[in-house]
């Protein structure tokens, strides 16, 4: 774990896999190559995972440990969980013994139900993952990675889970871009391009907004996240906002419940019946190449355990969809 005021280097990612032919942003410019940030840069990749949902899903240690021994085997820079991942209680340890075992650089994220759920405080899901600092930043291969922490308390009258990013946090965040000229990606639980996810979306992309006109470039590149456990892109004043899907399950509620399991499975994972699980693991690994000026993402498809969305005939079933989608774009170093 890397503390939110270091800047660390990392080794170089060995091997390779296939991108999608689906690109799209700026054209390379013949000055790019003597600017200072981009001929720092290395080609890097860093295994994602959001959502497993440890205390929700019934098999979460086998979802975790397909991702694991994938990486292992592939030997990314680093690898990152988007948040809602276990709780610090001791039938979890196996689970977290299994992300620990990746012997490289691992990051963490904090979801809204790494904090309250069960009675767990932030505090103390932290210090169970090893997790220094709420929000942080890091460098790999002279890329700049922002980690953020979306569950700040609302102001004023709020119920339900908050989701929110504090005065401090944004001023933390200002500083932080200021003082990197790296091209930079953000990380955070909730998502940034709709106040449907942080609440106050629209003051933290105005901070990346005007790093990237005070560069006079695009700077921060994209802004990936979890919780929403679809697989989406949008793209707003130049930055890609990116949702990794959830390596576990579709949340559907208590009124589209449906018993999938062996009865033991469901007394003890009472949730799951609210749920409508993948059959396969989702991951991803995003790999970013300065030679070929790509920010690419690794796609992966399962099916649902039935019945499906579909088949419930859920509202917008048509958009529940278990797959990461495979993408390759474009990106602007200069």
């Amino acid at each position: 774990m890397t503390d939110s005021r270091m800047t660390v280097s990392r080794r170089r990612a060995i091997g390779s896999f296939a991108l999608a032919a689906s690109s799209f942003g700026f054209a390379r410019s013949s000055s790019n190559a003597s600017e200072p940030h981009v001929s720092r840069l290395s080609r890097i990749q860093l295994g994602l995972v959001a959502d497993v949902h440890q205390d929700i899903i019934h098999d979460g240690y086998a979802r975790i440990t397909s991702f694991i021994s994938d990486m292992v085997q592939r030997k990314p820079d680093a690898i990152l969980q988007l948040g809602d991942f276990a709780l610090p209680r001791r039938r979890n340890q196996p689970f977290l013994d299994v992300w620990n075992s990746f012997d490289g650089d691992r990051y963490h994220v904090l979801g809204n139900h790494d904090m309250r759920d069960l009675g767990f405080k932030r505090e103390q899901t932290m210090e169970w993952w090893g997790m220094k600092s709420r929000y942080y930043s890091f460098d790999v291969g002279g890329w700049h990675f922002v980690v953020l922490d979306g569950n700040d308390p609302n102001p004023g009258r709020w119920s339900g889970y908050v989701r929110y990013i504090g005065e401090e946090q944004r001023e933390w965040l200002e500083a932080d871009l200021r003082q990197t000229s790296a091209p930079t990606i953000v990380f955070s639980h909730q998502q940034l391009e709709s106040d449907s996810g942080i609440a106050n979306s629209g003051e933290v992309r105005e901070i990346l907004e005007n790093a990237n006109q005070e560069a006079a470039r695009t700077k921060v590149i994209a802004c990936f996240c979890g919780h929403h456990h679809t697989d989406k892109l949008t793209e707003i004043a130049g930055i890609r906002y990116i949702h990794i899907n959830s390596m576990s399950y579709k949340w559907v509620g208590g009124n589209n419940a449906r018993l999938r399991f062996p009865k033991h499975i469901e007394e003890t994972y009472s949730n799951v019946k609210k749920t409508v699980p993948y059959q396969d693991p989702l991951y991803t690994v995003l790999t970013l190449d300065p030679d070929s000026m790509t920010m690419g993402l690794e796609g992966r498809s399962t099916s649902f355990v039935p019945p499906s969305p579909s088949e419930m005939r859920l509202p917008n079933a048509e958009q529940m969809k278990s797959q990461i989608s495979s993408r390759t774009l474009r990106v602007s170093l200069g």
